[in-house]
């Protein structure tokens, strides 16, 4: 696990949400503070109000200490209130273009960020106004991400919501929990979603559909580099 410069201590595991209004990211956030302590680790949550709806976006800070908090001798970790641009370690985002709005703010790392975004995108007010087709080029867009994180996983979230019969936040903490970034498994995120007591069925089905999805694609990328690294 990364350690602060020159301390010798674990640093906290940084994860930023986007979301857009109405798409559940406070429910999300509060599922992986409830997956980590659920699992023994120390959190915290804390979000920055957006503007509603499609004009803006909601994020969503958690820390998560990658050490079991029985493991620290009584210590409590020191946690941020807000994320600090380079230093986040997975950014999570609902649409497209939120997720360069987040790379431009300098949030994503080319060094340390791993970033989970959804490919689909809900049109901007300027985008709509603008005479002609006043869309943003995706491909360019994707290209920008890709120069701006270590790795990224990019999926049509809203589309395998969609297939479940569920909110996106769903799927998204099922591509979280199969990215590899969190310092516990599936369970306790599952376990946090069956004690909500709201949309469950729904909500496991987009958990595990955006799951299986990233952990394939991780599995495959992995066969790839086995036959191409030299022997």
């Amino acid at each position: 696990m990364s350690r602060a410069a020159g301390a010798g201590v674990a640093r906290p595991l940084t994860v930023l949400v986007c979301a857009l209004g109405g798409e559940g990211g406070g429910v999300l956030a509060e599922w992986l503070y409830g997956a980590a302590v659920r699992a023994g680790h120390a959190a915290q949550s804390t979000s920055i109000p957006g503007v509603a709806q499609r004009t803006g976006a909601t994020t969503y800070y958690v820390e998560i200490h990658p050490a079991p908090a029985d493991a620290l001798g009584g210590r409590r970790p020191v946690f941020s209130l807000n994320p600090v641009p380079g230093a986040i370690d997975l950014l999570v985002s609902s649409e497209l273009l939120e997720t360069l709005r987040q790379v431009a703010a300098g949030m994503a790392s080319a060094e340390r960020t791993l970033v989970i975004s959804s490919t689909a995108r809900a049109l901007t007010v300027a985008e709509k106004a603008a005479q002609g087709d006043g869309r943003a080029d995706d491909a360019r867009l994707l290209a920008t991400l890709r120069r701006h994180c270590r790795a990224a996983e990019l999926l049509d979230l809203g589309a395998l919501a969609a297939q479940a019969g569920t909110v996106i936040s769903a799927v998204m903490f099922g591509a979280i929990a199969a990215s590899g970034v969190l310092p516990f498994g599936r369970e306790p995120c599952e376990a946090v979603i069956r004690a909500s007591g709201k949309g469950v069925d729904a909500s496991l089905r987009g958990f595990a559909l955006a799951f299986d999805a990233v952990t394939q694609r991780r599995a495959q990328r992995e066969l790839v580099e086995q036959a191409l690294a030299p022997e």
